[in-house]
């Protein structure tokens, strides 16, 4: 650009001059500035490529000298193994001709033994051996093993590590700390291991953990749902509808919480109980039973049969056929497994509660069985019968190991308190008589009642004894004393049957058709079932009765051959 503007230039062109020319000066200043830094980022990456170089060529340096150092110690380990070698071979040697010269001498000597020579012709003999043993010397090396020495010497010494003391510090420096650093990963390694292992292991607790948590939160809540459902439904049983306190009762049945089950026993359901099921005999149910848990119902009948029945539903399990007269006595074992039944054909039989099949048949009475009561363990039953006798049977050997008399007429029931220590029996004769079932001792005859004890049986507790007779009354007694403690007469007619059950409930049956329940505890009764009416008229006699062990069905047999289930349906 010219120094100068021409004359002819107007003012405002000599600024723009100027403000191009300081634009310039920016321009190339920024320029040598760019270069600038290009030059030194240049000088950078060319150090940068010189450090990786370096550091390239020192990995390189170091894997070699790793590569030497293992190389190094290979070569020594075979030169040790090859000397080794060597020298086991020379000492072999050196014991074989060690030996050959012992037996040499050896035999010098019988040699000389055996000839009478003078000491000087021992010499002459001898002089000429002395190079034997001279090269028999064990001392003396072959020229093939001073080779091979000589060899392993220069071999050892070729690999012997260098002179210089540094180098070969270096190289001891460099193999302590491969193999210190291999250590220390090693036991980086295990404890990564261990520490894995217990991580896992905590995990796993944490999950159940959690599990267990979100559980117990979910049974909470499940179980103050519960409780509060329960609460409703005692309530419910309060409720001036009579349907909505059926419903609350079979509900609050279904429930496993204590206070449901307390507030069952203090409510008195029976004014709800009803027909349940019908079942039927050809001819006259004479005799029930319920087993322990509340699950099964025999009953015999003069048909001549005894039918095994599941309780619940209803449904005929099997029918025992074996007897040649009417089955007028039955029990169940305390475990359930066995009963027994007692006929008219002067037999016991005792069968499988669950299949039916027949086990054995005890002979020993003269009369019609009228009753049967097992023993609490199980191992004895106790028959009565028409020939006026009490029979006891060792039921492990089938055989009778007992005979009680005392009655002047058919004994018509029996019982054995839970201790299995005394025995209750009533009869035709009016007459209950308790004795020691152990020795046989007659402790107490009770005469109150004026007309046959058709059944006796005795609480849970054993401590009180209630007896049903055909002069229609019910009486309440004390065992260990004999003596009477009430006279219940709501019946208007004989009663057939009585029963107790666990929880201290009492049910009598009669021949007024009615069914009558007890409070045992308070000898009151708390409800009565009417007779069912039909077109013809009542249902029949009721004959016999049995409660179950929790109170919550009764069954009933009739002459006419029907079975009546009682209870709280579901619906």
């Amino acid at each position: 650009m010219p120094g100068e503007l021409p004359d002819g230039n107007s003012p405002g062109e000599g600024t723009k001059l100027f403000w191009a020319r300081n634009v310039w000066a920016l321009v190339q200043e920024r320029d040598s500035a760019v270069k600038q830094l290009e030059w030194k980022l240049a000088d950078i990456e060319g150090q940068l490529s010189k450090f990786w170089e370096r550091l390239d060529r020192a990995g390189k340096e170091r894997i070699t000298t790793q590569e030497k150092v293992d190389r190094l110690l290979f070569e020594s380990e075979e030169v040790r193994q090859q000397r080794d070698r060597l020298e086991a071979e020379i000492n072999h040697e050196r014991q074989e001709r060690l030996a050959g010269h012992k037996e040499l001498e050896t035999r010098l000597n019988e040699v000389f033994s055996q000839l009478p020579l003078s000491n000087s012709d021992r010499l002459q003999i001898s002089q000429p051996l002395h190079p034997i043993q001279s090269s028999s010397s064990p001392m003396r090396e072959p020229q093939d093993l001073k080779e091979m020495l000589a060899n392993l010497h220069q071999e050892i010494a070729r690999l012997k590590p260098p002179q210089e003391a540094e180098a070969f510090q270096e190289l001891q420096e460099l193999k302590e700390q491969l193999n210190q650093s291999k250590s220390e990963q090693l036991q980086l390694t295990n404890q990564l291991a261990i520490e894995q292992k217990n991580s896992a292991v905590l995990k796993e607790k944490i999950k159940e953990l959690n599990a267990e948590i979100e559980a117990k939160s979910r049974n909470d809540g499940a179980m103050e749902f519960e409780s509060e459902m329960v609460n409703l439904l005692i309530s419910s049983l309060a409720d001036p509808s009579e349907a909505v306190q059926r419903w609350a009762y079979a509900l609050l049945k279904r429930s496993h919480l204590p206070k449901a089950k307390m507030a069952i026993e203090d409510y008195q359901p029976y004014r709800f109980f009803r027909c349940l099921q019908v079942l039927e005999h050809q001819k006259a149910v004479r005799t029930l039973a319920i087993d322990p848990e509340g699950n099964f119902l025999v009953s015999g009948s003069n048909d001549k049969t005894v039918k095994i029945w599941e309780i619940h539903s209803g449904n005929l399990i099997k029918t025992a056929i074996g007897h040649t007269g009417s089955a007028i006595a039955l029990a169940i074992s305390p475990n359930g497994e066995l009963f027994a039944s007692g006929s008219g054909d002067n037999t016991i039989k005792l069968w499988e509660l669950k299949t039916g099949k027949l086990r054995f048949t005890l002979r020993g009475h003269t009369g019609w069985v009228n009753a049967l009561a097992f023993h609490p363990k199980g191992n004895m039953l106790v028959s009565g019968g028409a020939d006026k006798t009490i029979a006891l049977w060792n039921l492990e050997t089938q055989e009778l190991i007992g005979t009680f008399y005392g009655h002047t007429s058919t004994v018509r029931s029996i019982s054995i308190n839970p201790q299995g220590n005394t025995l209750i029996s009533g009869g035709n004769d009016n007459m209950i008589k308790i004795r020691n079932l152990l020795t046989g001792e007659l402790l107490h005859t009770l005469t109150e009642h004026t007309g046959s004890v058709c059944s006796v049986a005795i609480s849970p507790d054993g401590n009180l004894l209630a007896s049903g007779s055909n002069d229609t009354t019910l009486r309440l007694w004390n065992v260990g004393t004999g003596k009477l403690l009430y006279t219940l007469a709501d019946h208007s007619s004989g009663v057939t049957s009585v029963s107790i059950s666990q929880n201290n409930m009492m049910a009598s049956s009669s021949d007024d058709g009615t069914i009558k329940i007890w409070n045992l505890e308070q000898a009151r009764p708390i409800h009565t079932i009417p007779p069912l009416k039909t077109t013809h008229g009542n249902e029949g006699y009721m004959l016999c009765s049995a409660i179950g062990p929790n109170g919550d069905k009764i069954v009933t047999g009739f002459d006419g051959g029907k079975i009546k289930i009682w209870g709280i349906g579901d619906h």
